[in-house]
């Protein structure tokens, strides 16, 4: 860790802060506060920062839609939808979307969490029992699924408890998974074009390495293949390297609960974290008022890959 790394708050705080795509089109951060069902626009060479509401559910994840001005994919509760945003940099309401995808049909109390788009803008999203940390878990009820370019929806990986952190290796052979309730950043084999995994393997355990009760929340991956993780609970977000299988660097925020990492800026050298007032008791609150906060870590010598847009057709 070098003296040149800053961590700054950008946003103000939200409840439950996750989701942060980097929108390289439009140099802006979006991201979702989950129950309060809005999704966030933070423009940082404007400083300007708008919400759009989506009723209807709680909404984990938003993706713009490759091709589609103001067209956003986000979650609402088990379905996937298209939404119209029609002037991102104002606030709106939405009441009226398209579905294109239903999932966990006999499973009500199931909802969306984690989801990203690979490199093909198809988008791998998870689902999760209604619950709310793993001590107080509903196991394997959710699942991984894959929304393909025609609206199809298939089963990746089955029995999933809280369906989290999503990346992939830059020559698309390996995806990284976390399912938050087995306390791991998981590997699998990639057959990328087909859309398959497969070899299941451990990379780092939480509980073996001393860091249980605090989880793996989400993940994003730098241009040399190091996994950049949201310790939920630690304040901090662990730099892990796949090949070693242990934490290389970490750092440090005002806020302990941590949600998810994305890179962005011009450059994607800087890491956009996510956080939550979630389970933080009142005594807490008082010592992190930077909680639910979106914060910008700079100066880590290190760059992600662009995020790439959902390609789906409706």
């Amino acid at each position: 860790m070098t003296d040149q790394v800053r961590v700054e708050r950008v946003t103000d705080p939200v409840d439950l802060g996750e989701g942060p795509h980097w929108s390289s089109n439009e140099g802006a951060l979006y991201y979702v506060d989950i129950f309060n069902q809005n999704v966030h626009r933070y423009h940082p060479a404007s400083s300007t920062h708008s919400r759009m509401h989506v009723e209807g559910g709680p909404v984990t994840l938003v993706v713009p839609c490759m091709g589609r001005k103001d067209s956003f994919v986000v979650s609402v509760g088990r379905d996937l939808a298209v939404v119209t945003w029609n002037d991102p940099t104002k606030d709106c309401v939405v009441t009226q979307y398209t579905t294109v995808a239903s999932v966990d049909p006999t499973r009500e109390g199931n909802r969306f969490n984690d989801g990203k788009c690979d490199d093909f803008g198809r988008l791998w999203a998870g689902t999760m029992g209604k619950t709310d940390v793993p001590e107080n878990l509903r196991p394997d009820l959710g699942n991984l699924f894959l929304l393909g370019h025609d609206a199809s929806i298939s089963v990746m990986l089955a029995k999933v408890s809280i369906s989290n952190g999503l990346a992939w290796s830059a020559d698309h052979k390996t995806f990284y998974f976390i399912d938050t309730a087995a306390y791991k950043v998981e590997a699998f084999d990639c057959d990328f074009e087909n859309a398959k995994i497969s070899n299941r393997r451990t990379l780092y355990d939480y509980r073996k390495e001393g860091l249980y009760p605090h989880f793996p929340d989400g993940m994003t991956i730098d241009t040399d293949g190091l996994l950049w993780v949201a310790s939920f609970g630690t304040g901090k977000i662990h730099c892990i390297n796949p090949s070693t299988r242990q934490v290389e660097r970490e750092v440090k925020l005002p806020a302990s609960n941590l949600t998810s990492v994305c890179w962005g800026g011009p450059n994607l050298d800087q890491l956009f974290v996510t956080s939550t007032t979630k389970n933080l008791s009142k005594e807490q609150l008082m010592r992190e008022p930077d909680a639910g906060a979106v914060f910008r870590i700079t100066g880590l010598g290190a760059r992600g890959r662009p995020s790439r847009d959902c390609e789906v057709n409706f």
